[in-house]
């Protein structure tokens, strides 16, 4: 009796830990799209910018979601890596090209979320690149 009892907590416990791992690593997948589309959104020409942007609202208003408009640089940039990636304008953080998939930058990650400064410090310590993503809403 207590081994059942004991191998269902065991598996209940892991099977909590791998979720939250599993979380953990989407999250980080949104927050390095949104530092790198930071840092790649002003290295691009005036035009690309207003073409990731359009690019951008557009991709918001085709999927199911309700919301319109960016509250924050983490929404705006969220979005904007997704476009960029639509558009074939590959990262300029040095040997990160590529953008994550990332179902819906709204939510993927919150605003204050300690793993959007671990990525802007990674990519500082590694590159020297300085980029700082707001929390600020209504920027």
């Amino acid at each position: 009796m207590f081994t059942v009892i004991g191998s269902f907590l065991a598996v209940l416990i892991l099977t909590i830990v791998f979720m939250k791992m599993y979380k953990t690593r989407q999250q980080h997948k949104a927050a390095s799209n949104i530092v790198f589309a930071k840092y790649t959104h002003s290295k691009l020409t005036g035009k690309q910018q207003k073409d990731v942007q359009e690019k951008a609202k557009e991709l918001v208003l085709n999927s199911n979601i309700k919301m319109t408009g960016f509250a924050n640089e983490v929404e705006r940039f969220g979005w904007y890596a997704l476009a960029m990636n639509d558009l074939g304008i590959s990262s300029k953080v040095p040997e990160n090209p590529a953008w994550y998939p990332v179902k819906n930058p709204y939510v993927a990650i919150m605003p204050d979320s300690y793993l959007i400064d671990a990525v802007c410090n990674s990519i500082k310590q590694s590159y020297g690149i300085d980029v700082n993503v707001s929390a600020k809403r209504n920027y």
